[in-house]
């Protein structure tokens, strides 16, 4: 599997990292999509990263809402990270891409020494999230 970036991706190294939120999809009680869409605010801006596929989504002046969901069965939940250590008031450092047979990956790191990768599994349609 390869990968391919739909948008620009923004200026933000070395900028502070403001804030940054996740759109999760639930599904009853379970987590089924950790990190459906990340919303990161650099120095008063806002930019949304997502994945479909292949695809590595960067989107800008794109700030999170609370979305609207019919029912309880599967719905999207906005989860506030703002307060997250190691990345909410550090500057990044870099970002790097990769893919393997299974997934497309964008890895973010802060000046802190922490990174957060996003990671999307293309066959089973879903990013998690890991530090």
């Amino acid at each position: 599997m390869g990968f391919n970036i739909n948008g620009k991706e923004p200026n933000i190294v070395g900028k502070l990292c403001k804030s940054l939120y996740l759109i999760q999809q639930q599904e009853g009680d379970t987590v089924t999509d950790p990190a459906n869409m990340a919303y990161f605010n650099f120095d008063g801006k806002w930019f949304k990263l997502c994945f479909d596929g292949e695809t590595i989504f960067w989107r800008e002046n794109e700030s999170p809402s609370e979305p609207i969901n019919q029912d309880l069965a599967c719905c999207l939940v906005l989860l506030n990270l703002s307060e997250l250590q190691g990345v909410v008031g550090q500057r990044l450092e870099r970002i790097e891409y990769s893919c393997d047979h299974e997934s497309v990956s964008a890895k973010l790191t802060f000046n802190s020494g922490k990174f957060l990768r996003l990671t999307h599994n293309g066959f089973d349609d879903y990013t998690s999230i890991s530090s």
